[in-house]
C-alpha cells in the first residue's frame, strides 16, 4: 500500500515541477476583420461570397514546450449574405520572443446563408460545411494584446446541387487580422 500511495504522490507532483518551467495555459478574446475571395476554375461565376465581414471569438493556448504550442480557436464570421461558425480545432504553433507561426486544419459551419436550400431549387445553394487549412503569424505585445494575420484555404466548393448539375469549382479561402486580448 505505502508503494502504491508513493506511486500516486510521484504522479501527481513531477507533472505539477514539470509545469512550472513551461508557460501556462491560456484563454483569449479576439474580433477584427475578413478580406474572402473564392478561388476556382468557375470563380468568375460566384460574386456575392467576397465580402469583407467581421470575425469575433475565442482561443486557447496548451503548450507543449517552451516554443511548441497547440491552438484550438472558433470564430463567428458575418458578412452581408451569410454567417459561419469557423473552427481551428488544433493548430500547432511556433513561438518565440513574442512572436507565432502557425498551421492546422480548419472547419467551416454555415448558419446564415441567402441561398441556403434544401436541394430541390434548380439553382444551386450554399454548402453547409467546409473543411480545409490554415496557416498564419501573430505577435503578443507586453504579453496581454495579440495581433494576428491568418490565411485559410477551404476545399469543399462552396455551391452545391448535386442532384441536378455538376458543383461548381469555386471554393473558399480568407485572409484575417484579428486583435486579441489574453484573459489568463
Amino acid at each position: 500500500m505505502k508503494i502504491t500511495v508513493c506511486v500516486f504522490l510521484l504522479l501527481m507532483i513531477v507533472p505539477g515541477a514539470a509545469a512550472q518551467a513551461l508557460p501556462g495555459f491560456s484563454m483569449q478574446v479576439k474580433a477584427g476583420v475578413q478580406l474572402p475571395r473564392v478561388y476556382g476554375a468557375e470563380s468568375d461565376r460566384v460574386t456575392d461570397l467576397a465580402k469583407t465581414g467581421w470575425v469575433a471569438g475565442v482561443g486557447a493556448l496548451s503548450p507543449l514546450g517552451k516554443a511548441v504550442a497547440l491552438k484550438h480557436e472558433a470564430f463567428i464570421a458575418v458578412q452581408q449574405n451569410e454567417s459561419r461558425l469557423d473552427l481551428f480545432p488544433v493548430s500547432v504553433a511556433y513561438r518565440k520572443y513574442g512572436l507565432e507561426v502557425f498551421g492546422g486544419p480548419y472547419m467551416g459551419i454555415l448558419l446564415r446563408s441567402g441561398n441556403y436550400g434544401d436541394g430541390t431549387a434548380q439553382r444551386s445553394y450554399a454548402a453547409k460545411n467546409d473543411i480545409g487549412v490554415t496557416i498564419g503569424a501573430g505577435y503578443t505585445f507586453k504579453r496581454r494584446i495579440n495581433a494576428e494575420v491568418r490565411y485559410v484555404r477551404g476545399w469543399v466548393p462552396l455551391e452545391e446541387n448535386a442532384g441536378v448539375k455538376d458543383q461548381l469549382k469555386v471554393y473558399r479561402q480568407y485572409v484575417s487580422f484579428t486583435l486579441g486580448y489574453v484573459l489568463f
